[in-house]
């Protein structure tokens, strides 16, 4: 039997504004990107997780998870998409592309969301030397326009149903552990 260290996340949890987190996938995509692109005034935005509800968003920082494996990586992220009442979840942050051209290591602007019937949405875009985003604009791509999903990302709630992965959430009054 093979046992599986603990993995502690910190998290917020808020109740939803429908105008920060709009329903309409697209919306709500360019939404967070644009959280992405305004945290690169501070610094290079450190990897998130938004579990996103009908009347909250749970957001958990992704720092604690540089260290495990990607599957566990991705283990984790389909445990908080299995939660119940769950209607959709982003990862979103700064990353580097991994692929092959000339991108490849290049950090990128990034939010990839995903719902429970499996539809995505993801953009991107090349953050220069000066934190400034290089290029016209985010490259957008999503599941009902028929693109295929970029691979290492996604499959979450497919995952977290195939394998019965829910978080063992410890919530208090300021915060979600």
């Amino acid at each position: 039997m093979t046992v599986q260290p603990l993995h502690r996340l910190r998290g917020q949890s808020g109740p939803r504004d429908h105008d920060v987190f709009p329903e309409d996938d697209a919306r709500l995509g360019r939404a967070l990107f644009s959280k992405v692109v305004a945290a690169l005034e501070k610094g290079r935005p450190a990897p998130a997780a938004f579990v996103i509800y009908g009347d909250r968003v749970d957001r958990f920082s992704m720092r604690t998870m540089s260290g495990a494996s990607p599957i566990t990586q991705q283990r984790i992220i389909a445990a908080m998409a299995g939660q119940a009442d769950v209607e959709c979840l982003a990862v979103l942050g700064a990353f580097r592309f991994r692929g092959s051209g000339p991108m490849n290591g290049q950090w990128v602007a990034s939010v990839f969301v995903e719902w429970p019937d499996n539809r995505w949405w993801t953009a991107w875009q090349p953050i220069g030397p000066e934190r400034s985003l290089v290029g016209e604009g985010a490259q957008v791509r999503c599941a009902v326009d028929g693109s295929p999903r970029p691979g290492g990302v996604g499959g979450w709630f497919a995952l977290a149903r195939r394998l019965g992965l829910k978080l063992r959430l410890h919530r208090s009054s300021t915060s979600v552990h």
